[in-house]
């Protein structure tokens, strides 16, 4: 809707897995527009082209966003460096609030059915992962779990009774609709 004020947009950036994974969020129209691909260690590249082409692709311009969320990781050193710096730089030429949220519970939203409990994983490198465990309730999700780093085969052992969710681009709608919830936008380094 290209006649709204400003005020009534959010902007959802992760950059802490191999994917690129961005969403404009409204608190009244939901979900506006998401893109997420597979970048490999290309987030510095294409950030600033992806988000210009997200707000293209509903219309919408920079001065409309309320808020910008960035996910904090844990993930790529690298990519929450690009992901974050971004969203402080935007937050900071906009002069609009930057929060902060867990990429572990993004990567957890996109695979959990109502009611489900599962351990949303990053591979950490030699064997570890960063592991976080949530239960997803409504639009809600609940940390039954911290993220935190462990041999991939000690949460195997410790918690065979969860789905491991893995190998997903975190959801950036999700991300942006977490405003609210005003976590700090410090990267979770583990």
């Amino acid at each position: 809707m290209p006649g709204m004020a400003r005020g009534s947009l959010t902007l959802g950036i992760d950059s802490a897995t191999p994917f690129l994974s961005l969403a404009l969020w409204s608190p009244e129209a939901g979900l506006l527009a998401s893109r997420h691909e597979e970048v490999g260690r290309g987030h510095t590249a294409r950030i600033l082209v992806e988000i210009e082409r997200l707000f293209q692709q509903c219309a919408r311009r920079p001065g409309e966003l309320q808020a910008i969320v960035v996910g904090i990781g844990p993930g790529s050193y690298t990519g929450l460096r690009v992901g974050v710096a971004t969203a402080k730089g935007l937050s900071r030429a906009l002069s609009i609030p930057l929060w902060g949220c867990d990429t572990l519970a993004a990567i957890a939203f996109t695979a959990l059915q109502e009611g489900e409990t599962g351990a949303a994983v990053l591979d950490a490198r030699r064997g570890n992962v960063y592991a976080g465990i949530y239960r997803k309730k409504g639009v809600e999700l609940a940390t039954i779990s911290d993220p935190r780093k462990l041999p991939r085969s000690t949460l195997i052992a410790e918690r065979s009774d969860l789905r491991i969710i893995e190998r997903r681009a975190p959801d950036a709608g999700y991300i942006a609709s977490s405003a609210s919830r005003r976590l700090s936008p410090r990267p979770l380094y583990l």
